[in-house]
């Protein structure tokens, strides 16, 4: 028997499907109207329990917006790489991000500052809103 960490219900699977379905970030008010639109029977609050098991498993990220509310959406987690967002629409594409390795470099050598992470968006507007 599998421990409650890797158990998978019918709700998970179904908030994950949700998430994978769309290339933008989703807060739990809007997973958990796309599962009732799909006809999914599931409570508010499993939802946002869902989405911090998903998030400390590493299988979302997460962002706050300027209003404080948290956004969840499906992200590789051995694939180092930002996110640029759509203000429009609201579209996420993943950017690769190999300068920053040569930015970590230079923090170390001209400020003897090592850096242990970081985390970049970049907004803007994606090639359909243009």
């Amino acid at each position: 028997m599998g421990t409650r960490a890797s158990y998978s219900t019918r709700p998970r699977e179904r908030i994950s499907a949700v998430l994978r379905a769309q290339p933008r970030f989703m807060t739990a008010a809007d997973v958990h109207r796309a599962l009732e639109t799909g006809g999914e029977r599931v409570s508010l609050s499993t939802v946002y329990r869902t989405l911090e098991h998903l998030l400390a498993s590493g299988a979302v990220t997460s962002r706050v917006a300027e209003d404080g509310e948290a956004s969840y959406m499906p992200c590789e987690p051995d694939y180092h790489h930002h996110h640029a967002i759509c203000r429009t629409c609201g579209r996420v594409e993943d950017v690769d991000c190999a300068a920053m390795d040569q930015f970590a470099e230079l923090l170390r050598t001209h400020h003897g500052f090592q850096l242990s992470s970081h985390k970049m968006e970049f907004s803007g507007l994606c090639r359909d809103c243009q």
